[in-house]
């Protein structure tokens, strides 16, 4: 249904009027409209993600230090001392802050890297599946090929000559196969945008309904 609240219409046809300036940008060149729009949208989105902030640090550790869990004055010290960067005599107290965001976001970066993307990625490429079909041993065959393929590609202490010669070829050949199926879905994505973008336009001028 069309929307019958003025409030609610104005938002529409608002959200229009910003799209249609962002998208100037590429149709014609930058301008004060997509700048607008533009600073908008970062203005905007800053100000939720504020408020978003200070909710959640209340609710996750201001709130459970009020009910007498006091071991969480230690991230909020750390989060005060963060803002030590703005004070040019104590900026050194933001190392301690930084180190600990760091060395956890490394931590946990590491682990949840390590296991998923290589260690899984090594396990399912050298075995072979359980069923006989055929479509499946001809996948597992391309796949672990192609990666010896690729891997003996980046052999950069040895040239490319001789036994290398033809396995780094076949390797170069799978990897811009690779990048360009990536690159096609990158593309293929941008167009299911502008396409809910076009749907998004003419549901605001009733052509489609809402």
């Amino acid at each position: 249904m069309y929307p019958t609240n003025i409030f609610e219409i104005a938002g529409i046809w608002v959200a229009l009027m910003l799209m249609f300036m962002i998208y100037s940008y590429p149709l014609w060149k930058e301008n004060s409209a997509y700048r607008f729009a533009e600073n908008t949208f970062v203005a905007s989105s800053m100000a939720i993600l504020l408020i978003v902030a200070v909710l959640n640090t209340y609710r996750i550790a201001i709130q459970p230090l009020m009910n007498g869990q006091y071991h969480y004055i230690i991230p909020i010290l750390l989060g005060v001392a963060m803002y030590s960067l703005l004070i040019p005599k104590h900026r050194y107290l933001s190392r301690y802050p930084i180190a600990v965001l760091v060395g956890a976001a490394f931590g946990l970066g590491m682990r949840g890297v390590l296991i998923p993307n290589i260690i899984n990625q090594v396990i399912s490429t050298i075995t072979p599946p359980d069923s006989g079909d055929m479509m499946a041993w001809i996948n597992f065959t391309y796949i672990a090929f192609g990666t010896i393929c690729s891997l003996m590609y980046f052999f950069l202490s040895y040239e490319h000559k001789g036994t290398l010669k033809y396995p780094t070829k076949i390797g170069r050949l799978i990897i811009m196969l690779g990048l360009g199926a990536y690159f096609g879905n990158t593309v293929l994505f941008r167009f299911a945008m502008l396409a809910g973008r076009a749907q998004y336009l003419l549901q605001v001028l009733g052509i489609l309904p809402m």
